[in-house]
């Protein structure tokens, strides 16, 4: 693998430098240190924004994470711009040609549609886009389409429409909303099987921001903007489960989370306080929990291969009964509509399905480990392994629901008895008897 090898200025300090075609600049020099951990080194890859050059320097944009130790095993990245000035103009176009081959070799992305929610979280998603996303992404040299959301369901509408051959991937400056919004788009397109394969980016700007905290959390980055923007920057990507729901004739498609009962209750009815951000999620559940109600219904699902089982099985005949009675069945499908529409029902007549009937505070399914910053009902949720973990919650009275909610900032919660922890294959029903009775299932 080709080397270069030069004597140079880093930041008016001679030093003797290298840098391989794998995107590793190393120096040697007794007088700098980058900083007292790099031993003279930066890796262009994964610490670099972009790089600029101008007559017989370039100029480094980096975004290094050992600079300053934050609580916790993931660190703060520090943005700051390393100049290399060379002795002459050719061994400086030589290096900029280097760096920039690794970078084309590197898979990041050159164009990006970024659509910005203004109405989301604590309205600041303008904000972020202008003050964070903006500056990084065009260090990077990535060109940027923009386009405000301006209603609910405005998101779908332009994924379904976008012409995809113009971008790299989309990047969603909101909560996980507008997220799951482009995906349901997608997935509703002529050509989802391609138009699924889109790169999604998601930089937190919501109330919950559960999959970005999720997707940072798994690549040890602390959780910020500036990180986000920069893990799209990088090109990082992470393949990702998606449940589709059908509810009646409604039919969606999820990436995060679903609830019913108390989970549910919460999000729905602090909607009016929206304006507090995420802080609407914690006065609701006080509310909630001081007037506790109970939902009568059941539960039905698929548990994974070797994981804890709850509840009662059911034989072939109850499970195909159930499925019946559901308004699914392997021939009768009214919701399709184009697009895609989940797997067969076929397979799942002859599968192990389980039962829990009576009464339960709240169901909770989860796709990730988060559902917001500082919110991790499923530790043990993958992003791709074909489960939904559910957590079910029965007979527990209000003072322990409190401790069992506070616990789900570490996800120390799934150790209460109160607590039912199941890892379930992405096929499940759960029914509802309520005065208007609602089925909803996952595929």
């Amino acid at each position: 693998m080709e080397t270069l090898r030069e004597d140079l200025q880093l930041e008016k300090h001679r030093v003797t430098a290298t840098f391989s075609l794998s995107g590793l600049l190393q120096w040697e020099t007794e007088h700098y240190s980058f900083h007292k951990d790099s031993k003279g080194a930066l890796d262009i890859k994964n610490d670099v924004i972009g790089f600029s050059r101008g007559g017989s320097s370039i100029t480094l944009h980096t975004f290094n994470q050992k600079s300053v130790q934050c609580w916790g095993s993931a660190q703060k990245r520090v943005e700051r711009d390393v100049t290399l000035e060379f002795r002459s103009n050719e061994a400086c176009k030589d290096w900029y040609n280097a760096m920039q081959r690794v970078y084309d070799n590197s898979g990041r992305p050159r164009r990006l549609l970024v659509l910005v929610n203004p109405f989301g979280g604590k309205n600041l998603g303008k904000k972020v886009f202008a003050e964070v996303v903006e500056p990084l992404f065009k260090k990077a040299g990535i060109e940027i389409t923009m386009k405000e959301t301006e209603h609910h369901s405005h998101a779908k509408e332009l994924a379904k429409s976008v012409e995809l051959s113009k971008y790299d991937g989309i990047v969603c400056v909101s909560g996980d909303g507008v997220l799951t919004e482009v995906v349901n788009g997608l997935l509703e397109r002529a050509d989802w099987e391609q138009a699924i394969q889109m790169p999604l980016g998601i930089i937190p700007a919501g109330t919950g921001n559960g999959m970005a905290k999720s997707l940072l959390e798994s690549g040890n980055e602390y959780f910020n903007q500036a990180n986000a923007a920069f893990a799209i920057i990088r090109g990082c990507k992470q393949t990702l489960d998606v449940a589709t729901v059908v509810q009646g004739q409604v039919k969606y498609h999820s990436i995060l989370m679903l609830s019913w009962g108390f989970v549910a209750d919460v999000d729905f009815e602090s909607e009016k306080f929206r304006s507090l951000g995420d802080l609407r999620i914690d006065l609701w559940a006080v509310v909630r929990v001081l007037w506790l109600r109970e939902y009568t219904g059941s539960l039905a699902y698929i548990p994974a291969s070797g994981a804890e089982k709850a509840g009662e099985p059911l034989t072939g005949q109850e499970a195909t009964s159930l499925l019946e009675r559901s308004g699914e069945s392997d021939t009768d499908r009214t919701w399709r509509k184009g697009g895609y529409y989940g797997p067969t029902a076929s397979p799942l007549h002859s599968s192990e399905w389980r039962s829990i009937e009576g009464t339960f505070i709240y169901i909770w399914a989860q796709n990730v480990p988060y559902a917001a910053e500082e919110v991790m009902p499923a530790p043990k949720a993958k992003f791709n392994d074909g489960y939904l973990d559910l957590i079910v919650i029965r007979n527990c009275p209000r003072w322990k629901l409190v401790g069992i909610l506070l616990g789900m900032k570490n996800g120390q919660h799934i150790k209460s008895k109160y607590v039912q922890y199941i890892k379930s294959v992405c096929d499940f029903i759960m029914i509802f008897s309520t005065s208007s009775p609602s089925w909803i299932r996952c595929l």
